[in-house]
C-alpha cells in the first residue's frame, strides 16, 4: 500500500466478514454523506495510520529518466526509484448505527479466529491484532433515540514509501591485475 485509498475497499469487506451487514451499508466516515436509505443497521470506518514498526525492507527499480536532466547525456538511459517498505499498524475506526450495532460490536473481537475472516486477512496480507472495548455513544449524541456503538480494529499494513535517485552519469570500473 503506498495510499490509504487503497485499502478502501478491503476495509469495508472486512467490516461486512466480520459482522454481517452488508457492504453497500457500510460507508468511509467523515464524508459529510447521507446514510444509506432505509431503517436498518448501517456502519461508517475511519481508517488511521498509527505507526511504523520494524526493519524497513528497501528495493531499487529502474523507471523512467526524470525530466530536469542535462541534454547531454543523451536519451538512452533510465533513473531509479528507490522503495521502502515497513509494518504500519493501522487503526480502523467503526461506528455501528440503529437497531443491531452493539451486536455488531462485539461480532469484532476474536473475528480474526474464524476461518472465513481468517482466509481473507491471509490472502489480503492484512494483519488483525487486536479490537478495542466496544463504546456505547448512544447516550452522548442522540440521548438514546438512536443505538450507536463503537470499536477499533488494530490491523497490520506493508506501507510502501518511494523517492526517485538520479542515476544519469553512470558508469563501470574494470581492474587489471598483471601477475
Amino acid at each position: 500500500m503506498k495510499e490509504i485509498s487503497e485499502l478502501h475497499s478491503l476495509l469495508q469487506e472486512l467490516v461486512t466478514i466480520c459482522t454481517g451487514v452488508t457492504s453497500k451499508r457500510i460507508i468511509l466516515a467523515d464524508q459529510g454523506r447521507a446514510p444509506p436509505k432505509g431503517a436498518g443497521l448501517y456502519a461508517t470506518y475511519n481508517p488511521l495510520p498509527i505507526r511504523a514498526y520494524g526493519q524497513p525492507s528497501q528495493r531499487l527499480e529502474y523507471t523512467d529518466a526524470l525530466e530536469e536532466y542535462d541534454e547531454s547525456l543523451g536519451e538512452n538511459w533510465q533513473d531509479l526509484e528507490e522503495i521502502t517498505a515497513s509494518s504500519m499498524e493501522m487503526m480502523l475506526s467503526v461506528n455501528f448505527f440503529n437497531e443491531g450495532a452493539s451486536q455488531a460490536a462485539m461480532m469484532l473481537h476474536n473475528a480474526n479466529f474464524r476461518s472465513h475472516v481468517s482466509d481473507f486477512l491471509f490472502l489480503n496480507k492484512l494483519g488483525f491484532r487486536y479490537v478495542s472495548n466496544p463504546r456505547n455513544l448512544s447516550t452522548h449524541f442522540q440521548s438514546g433515540i438512536q443505538p450507536r456503538w463503537q470499536a477499533d480494529i488494530h490491523l497490520f499494513v506493508e506501507h510502501e514509501v518511494s523517492g526517485k535517485v538520479l542515476r544519469a552519469a553512470g558508469f563501470s570500473i574494470e581492474h587489471f591485475i598483471e601477475g
